[in-house]
């Protein structure tokens, strides 16, 4: 049975007293309450390439319908997120637009930017403008489609900036305890606000939300130690240096990833594994709750503090992003630095020879002959199978027969005595 309904819209005759200008920041004179501003996110979009894409469209139309436009391109003015004169130029941009609102006046900053670095210069920008970061709201602006591949930002966050009124000066020995604490509070809201049935928030929103939250506190201060805002702002960085804020600020994301304790795993347990086994440990977990973004594996890496993880991947595909399960791992790495010698890889490859052998005995005699301190590490032996029998879910085919093994050997060495 087919049905129909009509809805009729009236007209409304909608007036303003609204005006869009193209103008550089730096040189407006209007004043507002609020002014929302989407920045540059260091070169990741050429906005002023996109533009000249639609000029060799209309290039010939918009005279006519409006004489009083231009069609030359602006190329030559884009702000561009790459060196100090990108900084430079932002900070003038913020500061005027400060100079611009009343002392109740705030700004919206959509930033939608998942490197630690970029997230330090932002701070270092909006410092330096006389601002301070008073609120962060994390939001979905990407739909999660299986329709849509590639590399794409699915969240962005909402900055609420308001002018420095106070002039605090304080120490980083000092600033980094309110920096853990409010990176503490602001994941503790979230978690407490969030469905555990279908939750809205995943890691990557957590560790936006800790940027945001190292911002608040940071930006709070008009001087911080030693740190010279002029010259931070002037410097030319070189591949791989840091600064003192961006050391704060990726500092943030640990107490992060050192505070949301993958469900199923006691805490204990993983305050004692190394940052290489949290990696794996938290890829398994983003993967059950069907995650296969590369951003947020390169995120971990960034939080845990890891520079090669790639080997550790059975897919690098886009929006396919996974790891290799034990059985993929199989016997390689099983001594040196990092994961290769972590107590994780010796359990993996316990897991690998049962589910070889279809036998749990092979992974028990693995373990306490190569397993220095087996029965001292037997409880944290235990822990690790558990999660592994449990974790992959049903969608996880891949896993199913390391997670089958997991489980005998889980119970073979909880069987286990002197």
């Amino acid at each position: 049975m087919k049905t129909s309904w009509h809805f009729s819209v009236p007209e409304r005759s909608i007036s303003s007293n609204s005006e869009i200008l193209p103008l550089d920041a730096r040189i407006t004179n209007y004043s507002a309450d609020l002014w929302v501003t989407d920045p540059p996110y260091a070169d990741a979009v050429n906005y002023e390439e996109l533009s000249e894409l639609f000029l060799a469209w209309y290039e010939k139309r918009l005279p006519v319908l409006f004489p009083e436009w231009y069609t030359d391109s602006k190329r030559a003015l884009a702000v561009k997120g790459a060196d100090e004169n990108f900084r430079v130029a932002m900070v003038e941009c913020y500061k005027k637009l400060a100079e611009k609102m009343p002392d109740n006046g705030f700004q919206l900053v959509m930033f939608t930017h998942q490197d630690v670095d970029v997230w330090s210069d932002l701070a270092l920008i909006l410092w330096a403008a006389g601002l301070r970061v008073t609120a962060a709201w994390t939001i979905a602006t990407e739909t999660d489609t299986s329709f849509r591949t590639g590399k794409y930002v699915q969240g962005t966050v909402l900055l609420v900036l308001r002018k420095r009124r106070d002039s605090l000066r304080g120490d980083r020995a000092d600033i980094w305890p309110e920096v853990q604490n409010e990176v503490r509070r602001q994941l503790a809201a979230m978690l407490e606000l969030d469905d555990k049935e279908d939750p809205n928030f995943g890691d990557a929103d957590y560790q936006l939300a800790a940027y945001a939250a190292a911002l608040r506190v940071v930006t709070a201060y008009g001087a911080i130690e030693d740190i010279d805002v002029e010259r931070e702002l002037r410097r030319t960085r070189r591949p791989g240096e840091t600064s003192p804020l961006s050391d704060m600020i990726r500092s943030a994301v640990r107490i992060a990833s050192d505070f949301l304790v993958p469900d199923g795993l006691d805490k204990t347990i993983w305050r004692q594994l190394a940052p290489e086994e949290r990696f794996y440990i938290k890829g398994v977990e983003i993967e059950a709750h069907g995650e296969y973004r590369d951003g947020v594996y390169q995120e971990f890496a960034r939080g845990f503090g890891i520079r090669d993880y790639r080997w550790l991947l059975g897919s690098d595909a886009a929006n396919q992003t996974r790891l290799k399960t034990a059985s993929e791992l199989k016997g390689r790495d099983l001594s040196g630095e990092g994961f290769a010698g972590s107590l994780l890889r010796q359990v993996l490859f316990a897991v690998y020879k049962t589910a070889e052998e279809d036998d749990p005995q092979p992974g028990l005699d693995y373990l306490k002959q190569e397993l220095p301190g087996y029965w001292d590490q037997r409880r944290t032996v235990i822990a690790l199978l558990d999660y592994l029998s449990n974790k992959p879910s049903g969608s996880m085919t891949h896993w199913k027969k390391d997670t089958e093994a997991a489980h005998l050997l889980l119970g073979t060495v909880e069987g286990d005595s002197l």
